[in-house]
């Protein structure tokens, strides 16, 4: 029988039997052949074999062997097999044993109820089940085969490894005694103290417990989940680097990151994301989702205090209802406090607010405030051509439900605002004024308080253009803005995931 493409060699014919020794010897009928009959202290060879045992039967004309109680194989002086009962096929070299069968070797013992041995293969195979003990490691299967040249056993069915770090259940699993390592075929389970592994193929170096787990890999933690086509895992070292596919589930921050390309070190409690990267996370009750070139992230150390999110270069966000751009980003999870940096846009209902730097605030994972540093610019479309504007050197913005209720602008403050009565357009308020604060309804200025000293200018709306009222570092980029879309979510991963 072959398993696993490993062929069998043709048969070998067999050099006769012979009786070494034995303490009592008669001859007995069978038919028309005879048969002898050795009692006490059986010794017969065959080669490099030597057979031992209480009693036996050989059967000359056909090279053939039965032979009952304490019976022994000793196989070129490494490999011993013990049972109760033999029989012996000196023509195929094909041994089969049976009742309190043991296997032992250099490297294992291996204990079961029904054995065959192919000496001329070396094949050892047993259809009852078995126990394997090598090392530490303890295996049980329904079939196994033993190739003993090569120290590689297959195990078929209700396959079981069990080692003090962990214990492995899987169908079909390939082990080398020599050097420890398990290779699956199978849907696999790998579960211990620190974590539980599922995948459908790969190997596992059971002392090292390093491998290369693939299909849809998945270790789960009690801090984060990692799935992904393929994982080179090293669990003592708490090391995984992920390939295809990528995603990691962090359950306590309620946030999935997706990508192709990840590493994580867990001792040092950082990861990074690459080739496409999204992070997905719950914000307002509502998906708020990050994409960049990369991501990286740092969890809550002894020598790492706080729980953070880096994405650097060509950083979106998208929300249902509110949309960023910038160069890059932090998010200090423990502070609730992510900041964007470089010339970042953010869109808030029908209003574009920029700035050098701004730094959101939430507060029970709902947006609070955001801080705008350094040239802040609000702007919010009025009619086709017109839009009311608000500028100063740095803001500060207050959310309602997700939306800006209130603004208050420090230092250098300028603002352009269109005026209704009626529901008809009467003209604009163009006013300069240090310290100033907006307050917001349905997206747009619903009342202006200026602080200190303003000046202001009230223009019929006919009088001046549209373009003349712009106020410096104008520029209106809603076609920047990101969508669910152009974010590239992929359908493999929308399904939704249950933290």
């Amino acid at each position: 029988m072959a398993l696993l493409g490993v062929e069998q060699k043709g048969v070998a014919q067999g050099n006769k039997i012979e009786v070494i020794n034995a303490n009592t010897f008669e001859i007995e009928m069978r038919g028309k052949s005879k048969v002898k009959k050795l009692i006490g202290d059986v010794k017969l060879k065959q080669d490099e074999t030597i057979l031992s045992c209480d009693s036996a039967y050989l059967f000359d004309e056909t090279n053939f062997v039965e032979a009952y109680q304490h019976v022994n194989i000793n196989h070129r002086d490494s490999l011993n097999f013990y049972g109760d009962v033999l029989k012996y096929d000196g023509n195929k070299k094909l041994a089969r044993l049976e009742k309190n069968v043991r296997m032992v070797d250099a490297t294992s013992i291996l204990n079961t109820n029904e054995l065959e041995f192919d000496l001329a293969n070396n094949k050892a195979s047993y259809y009852s089940g078995g126990v394997l003990l090598s090392g530490q490691n303890e295996l049980t299967s329904r079939y196994g085969y033993y190739y003993t040249s090569t120290k590689e056993l297959y195990f078929k069915k209700n396959v079981r490894l069990v080692s003090p770090e962990f214990v492995m259940t899987t169908d079909t699993l390939k082990y080398q005694t020599n050097t420890k390592v398990a290779t699956f075929y199978s849907n696999t389970k790998i579960v211990s103290k620190e974590d539980t592994i599922y995948c459908q193929a790969g190997n596992y170096h059971t002392e090292k417990q390093t491998g290369v787990l693939l299909k849809r890999a998945k270790i789960r933690s009690a801090e984060n989940t990692l799935i992904a086509d393929t994982i080179i895992y090293d669990r003592k070292g708490k090391y995984a680097k992920a390939i295809g596919g990528v995603v990691i589930i962090d359950t306590f921050n309620k946030t999935v990151i997706l990508g192709n390309v990840a590493e994580m070190f867990g001792r040092e409690g950082r990861s990074y994301i690459t080739n496409q990267p999204l992070v997905i996370s719950i914000v307002d009750n509502d998906t708020m989702m990050i994409w960049a070139d990369s991501i990286f992230t740092y969890q809550k150390r002894a020598k790492q205090p706080k729980d953070i999110l880096k994405a650097y270069r060509n950083v979106k966000i998208y929300k249902t209802d509110m949309q960023v751009i910038c160069d890059s980003l932090v998010y200090l999870k423990t502070d609730s406090m992510m900041t964007l940096y470089h010339n970042p846009v953010l869109w808030s209902d029908m209003n574009q607010v920029s700035g050098d730097t701004i730094v959101f605030y939430l507060n029970n994972r709902k947006l609070d405030s955001m801080d705008i540093r350094n040239n802040g610019f609000v702007i919010s479309k009025e009619t086709g051509r017109h839009y009311n504007q608000v500028k100063g050197r740095n803001m500060t913005a207050y959310f309602k439900e997700g939306k800006i209720s209130f603004i208050q602008v420090y230092g250098n403050g300028q603002s352009i605002y269109y005026a209704k009565e009626d529901s008809s357009y009467i003209g604009v308020n163009v006013i300069d004024c240090s310290e100033m604060a907006f307050a917001f309804e349905l997206g747009k200025i619903k009342s202006a308080k200026f602080i200190t000293q303003p000046e202001a200018t009230f223009y019929p709306i006919a009088e001046m253009s549209p373009e003349e009222l712009r106020l410096k570092g104008f520029v209106w980029r809603n076609n920047a803005k990101p969508t669910k879309q152009n974010l590239k979510t992929r359908k493999l991963y929308e399904k939704g995931f249950d933290f």
